[in-house]
C-alpha cells in the first residue's frame, strides 16, 4: 500500500498523472470526430480513380513507426528544415529560426499533430465501412422527398454510424489515463523531458532504468484499474443516454 500512496502524493507522479490525462483528452476529444469527417468526405466524392488516390494517401503514414514519424517530424522542424526555411521565405532573413519540438509548450500540440497525420486515414476506414452498410433505400426515398445531400449527411448517415462511433469512443475512453509510449517517449528531449513526463514513461524510467520494479508496477496496475473504471462508467452512461454498449 505504501507504492500506491506514494503515487498519489509524490508531485512528480501527480504531474506525469496530469499530463497523461491532459495529453490524452486532447487527443481523444479532439481527434475522434476527425476520422468520422474525413470518412464522409471521403464517401461524398464521385471521381473513383481521384477517391482511391486521396484513401490511399491518408493510409500510408499509419503503417510508419513511431520512430519513423518522430524523425520525420524533427527533420521537418529542424534549423535548417522545411518549417524554418518557409519560415524565412514569408518573413524575409531577419526571420528567427526556431525547433518547435524544444519548446514543452508545444509538445501537447506536437503529439496531437502526429497523432492526427498517422491515425486519422486508418481510423476512418471502419466508419467508411459503417456508412457502406447504411440502406441504399433510404438514401433513394430522401432524395424523392427532396432531401439535399447534407440532410441525408444529417438524418441518415450519422445516425447510421452512431452505434459503431458510440462503441468505439467507449473503447477509447480507457485511454484517458494512458499515453502511446513510443510517441511520447520519442519526441521527449533534453529540452522538454521534465516537463512532459507521462505515466508510461515514469513506469519505465522506475522499472527498466532504476530497477524500481514494486513502485512501477502499482503505477502500471492502478493505471490499469483506473482505464477499467472510466471504460465501465462511459459504457453506463451510454447505454442509458443511447442504449449502446458493450455490455
Amino acid at each position: 500500500m505504501k507504492h500506491f500512496v506514494t503515487i498519489f502524493t509524490d508531485p512528480m507522479f501527480l504531474k506525469a498523472i496530469g499530463n497523461t490525462i491532459w495529453y490524452s483528452s486532447l487527443i481523444l476529444v479532439l481527434g475522434f470526430p476527425l476520422p468520422i469527417i474525413l470518412a464522409l468526405m471521403f464517401n461524398e466524392l464521385r471521381g473513383k480513380y481521384f477517391k482511391r488516390v486521396v484513401q490511399t494517401i491518408s493510409y500510408l503514414p499509419y503503417f510508419l513507426s513511431w520512430i519513423s514519424v518522430v524523425a520525420l517530424f524533427y527533420s521537418f522542424f529542424e534549423m535548417s528544415g522545411p518549417f524554418n526555411d518557409f519560415k524565412v521565405f514569408l518573413f524575409g532573413e531577419g526571420a528567427e529560426r526556431t525547433n518547435v519540438l524544444m519548446d514543452p509548450d508545444n509538445f501537447a500540440g506536437i503529439l496531437f499533430g502526429s497523432h492526427l497525420w498517422k491515425n486519422v486515414g486508418w481510423s476512418s476506414v471502419i466508419f467508411l465501412a459503417a456508412i457502406a452498410g447504411i440502406d441504399s433505400q433510404l438514401y433513394e426515398a430522401a432524395v424523392v422527398d427532396g432531401a439535399s445531400r447534407w440532410k441525408q449527411i444529417v438524418h441518415i448517415t450519422l445516425p447510421g454510424i452512431l452505434p459503431t462511433a458510440m462503441i468505439i469512443f467507449i473503447l477509447n475512453s480507457g485511454g484517458l489515463v494512458t499515453a502511446n509510449f513510443e510517441q511520447v517517449f520519442g519526441f521527449q528531449n533534453l529540452y522538454t523531458v521534465e516537463q512532459t513526463q507521462v505515466v508510461n514513461t515514469v513506469v519505465y524510467k522506475l522499472g527498466v532504468q532504476q530497477g524500481n520494479y514494486s513502485l512501477a508496477t502499482a503505477f502500471g496496475l492502478a493505471q490499469g484499474i483506473v482505464s477499467f473504471l472510466i471504460v465501465y462508467i462511459v459504457n453506463r452512461v451510454s447505454r442509458k443516454v443511447s442504449s449502446i454498449s458493450i455490455w
